[in-house]
């Protein structure tokens, strides 16, 4: 029964000395609707937590038909591209909203919005359908 106890309060005292770094990131993608209006303002937002913290983090955001990269984040704006490893990274602490104007050409063609995450050893991908509608 003391052999149980030790091992009990070894492993209490492991948890406990466990960095903080060690916490669960977690990430949140938001949008501000799923069927954005060709030419016009789209809000996205990413956060980024681990125990409860805002935490630093880097993002690419790319934009996905039928699970192929066709456009990435590339010099503050969307342009094609095809690499799943293209676009420029953003770096951020917790929070980082931005806005997009999406092309005519992606008219009426189901789309994914996907932010792929980096944050301390963990990469997290998060994804938003999207319809672009044209202007009325």
């Amino acid at each position: 029964m003391a052999r149980m106890r030790l091992v009990v309060l070894v492993a209490l005292a492991l948890v406990l000395a466990a960095p903080a770094s060690a916490a669960i990131v977690t990430a949140n993608l938001t949008t501000s609707t799923t069927r954005p209006i060709a030419g016009e303002p789209w809000r996205y937002t990413v956060t980024v937590r681990s125990g409860g913290k805002p935490i630093a983090a880097r993002m690419r955001l790319q934009v996905l038909r039928g699970g192929a990269v066709v456009g990435c984040w590339k010099r503050g704006r969307i342009v094609r591209c095809a690499a799943s490893s293209a676009g420029d990274w953003i770096a951020f602490r917790g929070k980082r909203t931005g806005v997009i104007r999406w092309a005519a050409e992606s008219v009426g063609t189901r789309l994914t919005f996907q932010a792929v995450v980096r944050a301390r050893d963990e990469t997290l991908r998060l994804r938003a359908p999207v319809t672009v509608r044209r202007a009325r």
